[in-house]
């Protein structure tokens, strides 16, 4: 969480992202920036779940005491995983609206949330 806490601070995509850009035109790879935007995210997405899933199989003792918090933190790499993408349709999905609420909120907001509600939990129960 704080390495995501230093992301947003920090704006990182954004700055990976144009470092692509600028090595994509300088080595005359541009046109097919699209073929390799897919398969990194593909490497990220595959990376993120894999470690994910490894975690809560390793840690299955911790991950039943704080589900509600791992499934937030399941909800944000969701969510910088389509973030990273930057293709323009997953773009427009973030845009979507759903019962007024931007796509981009519902994600990030859930996993947010998630994660405080699971250790306002977890807090409550060790008080008891």
């Amino acid at each position: 969480m704080i390495l995501l806490g230093i992301n947003k601070q920090l704006d990182l995509q954004s700055l990976f992202t144009e470092i692509g850009r600028q090595v994509a035109r300088a080595q005359g790879w541009m046109d097919q920036r699209r073929i390799v935007q897919f398969w990194f995210i593909v490497a990220f997405g595959t990376t993120a779940l894999g470690g994910f899933l490894l975690f809560a199989i390793i840690r299955r003792d911790l991950f039943r005491r704080f589900m509600l918090a791992f499934s937030g933190l399941f909800f944000l790499l969701s969510f910088i995983v389509i973030r990273a993408a930057g293709f323009h349709h997953f773009d427009e999905m973030l845009g979507f609206r759903f019962f007024g609420a931007r796509m981009n909120w519902v994600l990030e907001l859930t996993g947010i949330y998630s994660i405080v509600i699971g250790e306002v939990g977890e807090i409550l129960h060790l008080r008891r």
